[in-house]
C-alpha cells in the first residue's frame, strides 16, 4: 500500500468580511508582483505563481531555520509557491485536520458540531444563523473565532507548503493587500489537509 506524504499546510490570505472580494484581482496580483511578494506565473494561463524576490521579507518565519523551498525540485518535491481561489458568488468555508472547534461568543463554549453547522452555512452564507447547542446564542458562523484555523472568503490567496503557524503575514503586506482593495482589511489563517 502506498502512502502519500502529509500536507505541510497552507497559509491562507483573504478579506475580514467574506462577503467581499477585489474588485480586479489581476489588478491585485500586479500590485502584490509590484512589492516582491509574486513572480511569474507558472505555466500559461494557470492561476499559480512563483514566489517574489522580497517574499521572505513580507512574511515573517517563525522557529530557528524553517525549511522552506521556493523552486520546483527536479523530482517534483512540494514547494512554495501562491494560488488565486475565487472569486466565488458567494463565500468559501476553508477548514482542514487542523481545524479547532470554535467557541461561542455568548457562553464560550466549544461547537463540537461546527462541520454540520458550516455545511448548513454554506446553503445561505449571507443570513444563516447557528443556534448554540449550550446557551441557544443565534450568530452567522461566519463570526466564528477560529483561531486561524479556518475562515471563509469570496477570494483567497493560497501560500501553498507552509507548516501551520510557521509563517505570519508581515505588517507591510496587510497594509499592501488592504490598500489594493479599497481599504478593506485582510486577515489569514491556516489549513492542513
Amino acid at each position: 500500500m502506498t502512502t502519500s506524504p502529509l500536507h505541510t499546510g497552507r497559509l491562507v490570505l483573504t478579506l475580514e468580511d467574506p462577503q467581499l472580494s477585489p474588485e480586479d484581482p489581476a489588478d491585485l496580483i500586479q500590485q502584490l508582483r509590484a512589492i516582491g511578494f509574486v513572480g511569474q506565473q507558472i505555466g500559461n494561463g494557470s492561476r499559480a505563481y512563483m514566489l517574489g524576490e522580497r517574499f521572505i521579507k513580507l512574511v515573517n518565519f517563525l522557529g530557528c531555520s524553517p525549511a522552506i523551498e521556493l523552486q520546483p525540485g527536479t523530482s517534483g518535491e512540494p514547494f512554495c509557491h501562491l494560488v488565486e481561489s475565487g472569486p466565488f458568488a458567494a463565500p468559501r468555508f476553508l477548514s482542514g485536520r487542523n481545524t479547532s472547534p470554535p467557541r461561542c461568543e455568548q457562553c464560550r463554549k466549544r461547537l463540537p458540531e461546527w462541520r454540520a453547522i458550516m455545511g448548513n452555512w454554506q446553503q445561505n452564507p449571507q443570513h444563516y444563523l447557528a443556534a448554540c447547542p449550550h446557551c441557544q446564542h443565534q450568530q452567522n458562523p461566519v463570526s466564528y473565532h477560529w483561531r486561524q484555523s479556518a475562515g471563509c472568503g469570496r477570494y483567497m490567496l493560497l501560500v501553498e507548503n507552509i507548516f501551520p503557524q510557521e509563517a505570519v503575514p508581515s505588517t507591510e503586506l496587510l497594509h499592501a493587500l488592504q490598500a489594493a482593495t479599497a481599504d478593506q482589511p485582510w486577515h489569514y489563517f491556516y489549513i492542513q489537509d
